[in-house]
């Protein structure tokens, strides 16, 4: 894994080169989304970066991946509507592009482990939004006549890509409290999840019901 720590220090370096493909996106997408969404809920929604340690995270570059998973209620199906996170950015003069999609967990397709699977159900192309080290919350939202459903009580992988160079690439934050399951990629494979430092996340969703 390769975070980012503590804006005062030095950064820290870089993981060997791990040969990370990015996502060709079917969709692009990247909103503020609509303020009124009738029965929207949020199966998650951290608490925002920052905390004791200040602002650090996980970057997302040409050689490393990361995911973070969470969980549908088991009492209904959603359809997804937005996914929300708080990135930062190494670079102060360029904003590359963030390849982010929703996988189903690798359990869920035959896997062994809880990974994202790369069955994508949703993606999206955007620039990061922000400059610096100076953390915003970035909204993806679906395609209103395409909106995924996610099936109750599994498990669901955010999974961010990127293209840009290390030292000039998007970071997605952890949050200031909490834990959650998480990955990175490490020569271009998934490594096992582990439960840690929660990643900033919001996922918000319509419950379905009969």
């Amino acid at each position: 894994m390769t975070p980012r720590r503590f804006p005062h220090l030095a950064a820290l370096a870089l993981c060997a080169a791990l040969g990370v493909a990015p996502v060709q996106a079917a969709e692009l997408a990247a909103a503020t989304p609509s303020p009124n969404r009738g029965n929207l809920v949020s199966l998650i929604n951290t608490a925002p970066p920052g905390g004791f340690f200040g602002y650090w995270g996980f970057d997302v570059f040409t050689e490393q991946s990361v995911g973070a998973r969470f969980t549908v209620p088991a009492s209904a199906n959603h359809r997804l509507v937005r996914v929300g996170i708080w990135f930062m950015n190494n670079a102060d003069s360029q904003q590359r592009r963030i390849s982010l999609s929703l996988q189903t967990d690798a359990l869920d397709e035959g896997g062994s482990e809880t990974l994202p699977s790369g069955r994508k159900l949703a993606t999206w192309i955007a620039p990061v939004d922000t400059l610096g080290w100076n953390p915003v919350e970035q909204f993806f939202s679906a395609v209103r006549s395409k909106l995924p459903t996610l099936k109750a009580g599994r498990h669901y992988w955010v999974v961010a890509e990127s293209a840009a160079p290390a030292l000039f690439n998007p970071v997605w934050t952890t949050a200031s409290e909490g834990t959650g399951v998480t990955t990175t990629t490490a020569n271009g494979a998934w490594q096992t999840a582990g439960e840690g430092a929660a990643l900033t996340l919001q996922v918000d969703a319509l419950p379905l019901t009969d």
